[in-house]
């Protein structure tokens, strides 16, 4: 039941109760005065004489009298039988002097008056009821923008704010929602910048690992490589040690192979050299040697000017994307669809597994990366899937002079 309707019912209680305390003590008072009045009206009788010895005028003129032998109701035509009985009690009276005391006229009067005070009141509680209705709904409109408010605050919309109120009660309440409103912006916005700092610092140090790597440990591979070949050569070596030189250098290649997987995923040179649709194609193709799977890709050749942070955070968003297909979704194929227009730039990954219908509400570390990153691309992404019928991943950056892109 809402509260206008509980409000409502007991106001309703309320004004019947005083109506019904208001009817009583009236008709007790329009008793009294009838009776008052007719014990007037009896005495007078006493004092005149009778009908037929008195002029007509002064007969017709006379009120709570009239002949005895007049045998109209003394009950007047308008007022209900059971209010005159309540008001008059018995209307059988002794005859005086050839008079018959009627208290009609008393009666009809308290009547008309009991109606006029009625209507009054039943106009004044209309007009109260009127009153609660615009009070209540303002107050309810206001409860319902806050309930609104609340439920996109819940969705991560921190930006919502309410306007200011008239009513005190309603304007504190409103003041302390848009305060807490405000701690959580606030808060979300710090959270937001320390994850991008993290972000930023974990790709760093990616990338000098990445170097590092590749410019000592590679270098000494490569060495180690070169001198088991030359050793194969070697006219004092027997064939036992050359075949232990020509193990030594398949062992070699196979951990270069590896190396160069692991410094792949480190960071993409291929992206520093040849741009990002290089890198995608390589992370593609890549992700096919690895997992063993089938990726479709249709990539617009036409990619938007991003930075290299910009560009960095779309890279690790399609290989956290890729990596989850291959560890959890079970399937077979995977395809990959780059596309821009004057707007945006929109990605979507599909993949034909199993599919989670809780997804992204358990997603882990991975996925909460992922919607970390296309926050920082100034994009949207939609997680897409039913258990049974595969996932989908959608991305959409748009492309401003802003955000680094390029119309």
């Amino acid at each position: 039941m809402t509260v206008y309707r509980k409000i409502s019912l007991l106001m309703l209680a309320v004004f019947l109760l005083v109506y019904l305390l208001g009817a009583l003590l009236y008709t007790q008072q329009a008793r009294h005065d009838v009776q008052r009045e007719l014990d007037g009206v009896t005495v007078l009788a006493q004092s005149l004489d009778s009908p037929e010895r008195l002029p007509g005028s002064v007969v017709s003129g006379l009120r709570h009298l009239r002949p005895s032998d007049n045998e109209e109701s003394g009950k007047g035509g308008d007022v209900p039988a059971w209010f005159f009985e309540l008001i008059a009690g018995d209307a059988s009276r002794p005859l005086i002097n050839g008079w018959q005391v009627d208290p009609a006229d008393e009666v009809e009067e308290i009547w008309e008056g009991f109606l006029l005070i009625s209507g009054a009141y039943a106009i004044g509680m209309g007009l109260c009821f009127l009153a609660l209705f615009f009070i209540i709904r303002r107050g309810v409109r206001t409860l319902a923008s806050l309930s609104e408010a609340m439920g996109a605050v819940s969705t991560g919309q921190l930006t919502s704010r309410l306007p200011r109120q008239g009513e005190q009660e309603l304007d504190a309440l409103v003041c302390r929602f848009n305060s807490m409103a405000g701690a959580l912006e606030s808060e979300q916005q710090t959270v937001s910048r320390l994850l991008n700092e993290l972000l930023q610092l974990q790709d760093r140090e990616r990338e000098h690992i990445a170097r590092v790597l590749h410019d000592d440990l590679g270098q000494y591979l490569t060495g180690i490589r070169a001198q088991a070949r030359s050793l194969l050569y070697d006219p004092d070596l027997g064939d036992r040690q050359k075949q232990q030189a020509r193990d030594l250098a398949e062992h070699c290649e196979t951990v270069q192979k590896h190396f160069r997987h692991l410094l792949q995923e480190l960071h993409p040179l291929v992206m520093e050299q040849l741009g990002l649709g290089s890198a995608i194609r390589h992370l593609t193709e890549q992700w096919q040697q690895l997992s063993g799977l089938e990726c479709r890709l249709a990539m617009d050749e036409r990619l938007p000017d991003f930075t290299g942070e910009q560009q960095t955070h779309l890279y690790r968003f399609l290989q956290e994307a890729l990596n989850n297909v291959s560890r959890h979704a079970k399937a077979s194929c995977a395809t990959l669809a780059v596309a821009r227009n004057d707007n945006e730039l929109s990605i979507e990954l599909r993949d034909d597994g199993v599919g989670n219908d809780q997804l992204p509400g358990n997603a882990g570390l991975g996925v909460r990366s992922m919607c970390e990153r296309a926050r920082c691309l100034g994009g949207e992404v939609k997680f897409l899937s039913r258990l049974g019928e595969g996932t989908r991943i959608r991305l959409a950056v748009p492309l401003t002079p802003g955000t680094g892109g390029v119309s």
